[in-house]
């Protein structure tokens, strides 16, 4: 059983529990020179590494643990939210047997590191990256494995790099186990009693699921979220939304920016995915509906108000529910006619995609009254899950002037107004897919005559290529 370490007053932002080590490719020293470091050998960081071989770019990959690491913190039952159809990595797409299945971390894994190892790509696993500091109109990189210095620096590490403890007062009581969603791979790991789940986004929903079909009493304290349909009409939603034009859209075609609205880009660039799951019994994944979870003995509460000792208290749980309902059967609604515009000129075959409807698109529900207060003691509860997300945090980033006050990139779309510094792989970075497996190299591209124009290239790309 994982170590539970008992959390009061300050909370560790490191997880207590770290995954095994990945064993490391044998991988040549790096250059003390180099025209481009990239930081990251995620999905972004390997597809803008094919890209930049691709146009004869001398780089570097810089990953601080292996290709693939950062998918090892994932529960033992997760498996992806897009269907493994569109996984898709620069000039790869997925050729597997089951394209309407979902992948469970282990295949990722070994997928992005097969891309890896057939395009012979030139990354050093193990070399961690302690500093990034401008020097003399390029950039100095104090890493494990020397001092390098680069003309340009891409910065693909994502921005789930620390996690975010609940924005309320938050002192738990001695005894009460406490972990992060960024460490929790079972229910085996909490003692035996009822789980507080606090946090309403992807990982929240689909560890309340795990935990309750491991047998536990669940409560699950939700954020402002509403769910997608899994399938419909034949079709995985997500390929309705791409078919729409939706999932690569990029963020300054929002219908608001393009309209002028104030703080428009940055509602695109925030705005947070819809819950959604790939996990289901029939191996096509599966919608997370809020009243099937209810119906399943999951106590819903509202939003996490304060923590004090034993004590939890929460906001009225049917706003937030009437909410979600209504934008549930909107998008319901939207995703039916594009199926119907779309078979209006072609057979639509019989399926039973009805079963992943959310029940709350066709059934009557009026919430219930959720406890306003909750003593955790009487309610058996003796661990609480923390699913309240990430922090975007580079610490060895010492580049003035290339952060906001909240440490989100300043410049357009990946392109910092520190010359020479890029960044890639955030959420809605350029477009909704920006984070996503699916992205297929459509950040990279669009990122690249940038980069070489920096590097003093005036190579034209085709950025619809791939």
């Amino acid at each position: 059983m994982a170590r539970i370490k008992a959390l009061h007053g300050p909370i560790p932002l490191i997880p207590p529990v770290s995954p095994s080590a990945l064993p490391s490719r044998p991988s040549s020293s790096v250059p003390a020179g180099l025209p481009l470091a990239i930081i990251g050998a995620g999905q972004a960081g390997l597809s803008l590494s094919a890209l930049l071989q691709e146009a004869g770019v001398e780089h570097r990959v810089l990953e601080a643990e292996t290709v693939g690491a950062s998918w090892q913190r994932r529960w033992d039952s997760f498996q992806t939210n897009t269907a493994n159809a569109t996984m898709a990595l620069h000039g790869h797409a997925y050729s597997g047997d089951d394209p309407e299945g979902f992948m469970g971390a282990p295949e990722v894994i070994r997928r992005l590191r097969d891309y890896a190892d057939e395009r012979v790509l030139p990354i050093s696993e193990g070399c961690a990256v302690h500093r990034v500091a401008p020097e003399c109109g390029s950039y100095a990189i104090d890493s494990s494995q020397g001092l390098i210095h680069a003309r340009a620096v891409v910065v693909a590490t994502g921005e789930y790099r620390r996690a975010r403890m609940p924005r309320v007062p938050f002192a738990p009581a001695l005894g009460l186990a406490v972990l992060h969603s960024g460490d929790y791979r079972s229910a085996r790991q909490l003692p035996d009693g009822a789980v507080l789940v606090i946090g309403g986004g992807q990982s929240g929903a689909q560890i309340a699921q795990d935990l309750r079909d491991s047998g536990r009493n669940v409560y699950w304290s939700l954020a402002q979220r509403h769910s997608h349909t899994r399938r419909l009409r034949g079709k995985d939603s997500m390929t309705w939304w791409d078919m729409a034009g939706r999932i690569h859209q990029h963020v300054s075609e929002a219908a608001g920016v393009l309209a002028g609205e104030p703080d428009a880009l940055r509602k695109a660039r925030t705005a947070e995915f819809p819950l959604i799951s790939g996990k289901g019994s029939g191996g096509l994944g599966s919608s997370i509906s809020l009243l099937a979870m209810h119906r399943a003995g999951i106590r819903l509460l509202g939003r996490l108000q304060g923590f004090d000792g034993s004590i939890a208290r929460f906001a009225d749980v049917r706003p937030q529910l009437r909410t979600a309902i209504e934008a549930t059967r909107a998008e319901y609604a939207y995703l039916d006619s594009l199926a119907s515009a779309y078979y209006a000129t072609r057979p639509e075959p019989r399926t039973d995609d009805a079963r992943y409807i959310p029940e709350e698109v066709y059934l009557h529900w009026e919430p219930d009254a959720s406890p306003r207060e909750l003593d955790l003691r009487p309610a058996g509860i003796r661990s609480v899950v923390l699913a309240t997300g990430f922090v975007a945090e580079w610490p060895w980033l010492d580049v003035p002037g290339a952060l906001d006050a909240h440490g989100y990139p300043l410049g357009e779309f990946g392109v910092s107004p520190q010359p020479g510094l890029f960044f890639i792989g955030m959420h809605n970075l350029q477009r909704m897919s920006s984070s996503f497996l699916c992205n297929g190299g459509r950040d990279a591209r669009d990122l690249l005559p940038a980069i070489l124009q920096h590097l003093g290239r005036s190579d034209r790309v085709d950025s619809d290529a791939g």
